[in-house]
């Protein structure tokens, strides 16, 4: 049976006709994420006043950025949610378009810069934030803990004031740094395709695996430095150094907000003290358990972590409001068992979704992990292939931005793509 059907011989359909399509035109309905709300009592920041505020916890891998943005907003500004049980993804970006519009200033008014966004910006972000739920493409500079290369995505988090930071921070001193800025420009992207690239010209020596081949005295050096490279970032594979961790505790002010980006996820992060670092706890298992609030973050591994209530008192303590005392031996044993067992579920959860990811991994990448991303085989797409997997949603995002906020950037960089990948990390 043809599928061809002769244009000129059928008649079209109309309306008046009562005519039916074989086809329906109208898109599949979009599936609405649901998360669910958790009170907490918050000392503001910027009154000192005590307050109940609502957050948003998460049940999926893909919207932290979304909700970490939120969180950050709902503590730090007047940014509120609604009070009831459960939100969607759609009440999100619909609050935060409305919080944006409110920190445009008229155009009369001059702006200091990076306070508030300009009106055409305002714009671009509105029809943007709907891929905040589906995940953000960044790419961390490894020199300081707010440097990232200037991408939509990094000018998203500036359009509402939030700082993005990370803790991925190599030694200034250490022989590490001097590779990642002669070979990669302290980029994450192109160490990742250094590295890629060095392991293809040994024939496998880099990552691991190969027979080796051959070299010239230039090519064994460059495969050394990738090899070392490679060693220091598997040994950070947690995305956070001592010298990161170091620099958050003192770097950022006093009573700040932010929005870290680590083992790329997205989460909330507050600077209470000098040294005193705390992520808000968001994972829904805890959604309706008030004495999980915060956890510390005192150590790369996490191994020290404790987790606090809503006024950063450990699990096991009971407090007033002038002073804080030991509880009973048993109570406080049944609150760390707790803690345990809630850490185990947490990292139970986390492979989970680790394996959900994998699953929707294209062709040529493996379930193997490289400092948190998958790896790319010799059945990739391309020697060059980043180790960064990024739909065509986020695709279609990056350029989107880049295009509305860097105008000159996107101009130079369709011109460079039309003429050469020169200034690239490509091992010759």
């Amino acid at each position: 049976m043809s599928d061809h059907i002769d244009k000129e011989s059928t008649p079209p359909a109309t309306e008046s006709e009562g005519n039916t399509p074989l086809l329906s035109a109208s898109p599949a309905p979009k599936k609405v994420q649901e998360y669910r709300l958790k009170d907490i009592q918050w000392r503001d920041t910027r009154t000192g006043t005590r307050r109940n505020v609502k957050i948003v916890t998460q049940n999926e891998n893909g919207p932290c950025p979304l909700i970490a943005l939120t969180n950050v907003l709902t503590l730090s500004t007047n940014f509120t949610i609604p009070s009831k049980r459960t939100t969607t993804d759609e009440e999100l970006l619909g609050l935060l378009a409305n919080h944006l519009l409110l920190r445009t200033e008229p155009p009369s008014a001059p702006a200091e810069e990076g306070s508030v966004p300009a009106e055409h910006d305002v714009n671009a972000v509105l029809s943007l934030l709907p891929t905040l739920s589906k995940g953000l493409d960044v790419d961390l500079q490894f020199s300081h803990i707010y440097d990232f290369a200037v991408t939509p995505a990094f000018m998203l988090f500036r359009a509402f004031g939030v700082d993005l930071v990370h803790g991925w921070v190599v030694d200034p001193e250490s022989h590490v740094a001097g590779i990642l800025m002669e070979e990669c420009r302290n980029s994450y992207d192109a160490a990742v395709e250094f590295i890629f690239a060095a392991d293809e010209l040994s024939g496998g020596q880099v990552v691991g695996g190969g027979v080796g081949r051959e070299l010239s005295e230039t090519q064994n050096r460059t495969v050394a430095r990738a090899i070392e490279l490679n060693e220091w970032m598997n040994s950070n594979a947690t995305q956070l150094t001592d010298c990161g961790l170091h620099s958050l505790g003192t770097m950022l002010p006093e009573g700040h907000l932010c929005v870290l980006f680590r083992n790329n996820h997205f989460s909330t992060l507050y600077r209470r003290g000098t040294g005193e670092l705390y992520l808000l706890c968001t994972d829904d298992v805890v959604a309706g358990d008030e004495r999980i609030v915060w956890e510390t973050l005192s150590d790369v591994r996490q191994n020290g972590a404790r987790f606090l209530d809503s006024m950063f008192r450990p699990i096991g303590r009971e407090t007033t409001e002038d002073y804080v005392c030991e509880s009973s031996g048993a109570s406080e044993q049944i609150d760390e068992d707790y803690a345990l067992a809630l850490r185990l579920h947490e990292e139970e959860r986390g492979k989970g979704l680790q394996v959900r990811q994998m699953d929707r991994m294209p062709p040529g990448m493996d379930a193997g992990g490289l400092y948190g991303v998958p790896v790319v085989t010799r059945e990739g797409e391309g020697r060059l292939a980043k180790a960064i997997y990024r739909s065509e949603s986020d695709e279609n995002f990056s350029r989107r931005m880049t295009d509305a906020f860097l105008p000159h950037e996107a101009a130079a960089a369709k011109q460079k793509k039309k003429t050469s990948n020169a200034d690239r990390c490509i091992i010759c």
